[in-house]
């Protein structure tokens, strides 16, 4: 049988779910960096793909503590790092679809775009006004490298999270 990839194989499968929950506690950190250091206020959609994010942390880190505590439960992890990969997937599609209403792509919710504003309320609009806190549209990207948003970023490093995953996963089946 040939030998997995020496960086995916370095750590133990049992491993591999609280590496993926790091994985996604560094997009949280380097989301709450823009967010409090570079003051680029998150929009509704930035907010539920951390929910997501949020999710493969707690569920990573359920997992990786019960198969350290647990080390006859090693045979379910291949299952926990698809399920991994299947929240990953989910986090990589929903942010290339926030992706995608900030390149004008196709429209966004009404209630958070220039278009719609249909769950802005005048007490809304008076605390912007007076500076109490911002009114972010999801259609406008704050910051962009490399002609990429955040949401980009998100799509494309929550991909690359969910394929290493599944591979690692189905790695580990195949060895079983």
């Amino acid at each position: 049988m040939p030998e997995m990839n020496p960086v995916l194989s370095r750590f133990p499968l049992t491993r591999w779910p609280l590496l993926l929950a790091g994985g996604s506690l560094l997009m949280m950190f380097g989301a709450w960096g823009f967010q409090y250091i570079g003051h680029y206020d998150p929009c509704a959609l930035c907010y539920d793909q951390r929910h997501i994010h949020m999710a493969v942390i707690a569920f990573g880190f359920a997992v990786g503590f019960a198969l350290m505590i647990r080390p006859e439960l090693a045979r379910f992890a291949p299952w926990a790092l698809f399920a991994m990969a299947a929240l990953l997937l989910y986090s990589a599609g929903f942010a290339g679809w926030h992706a995608g209403i900030e390149n004008g792509w196709w429209d966004g919710p009404a209630s958070c775009t220039a278009s719609g504003g249909g769950s802005i309320s005048a007490d809304d609009i008076m605390a912007a006004l007076n500076g109490e806190r911002p009114v972010v549209l999801c259609d406008e990207a704050a910051w962009r490298m490399l002609g990429i948003s955040m949401a980009g970023y998100n799509a494309l490093i929550s991909a690359a999270m969910a394929a290493v995953a599944a591979w690692v996963g189905y790695r580990g089946l195949k060895a079983s």
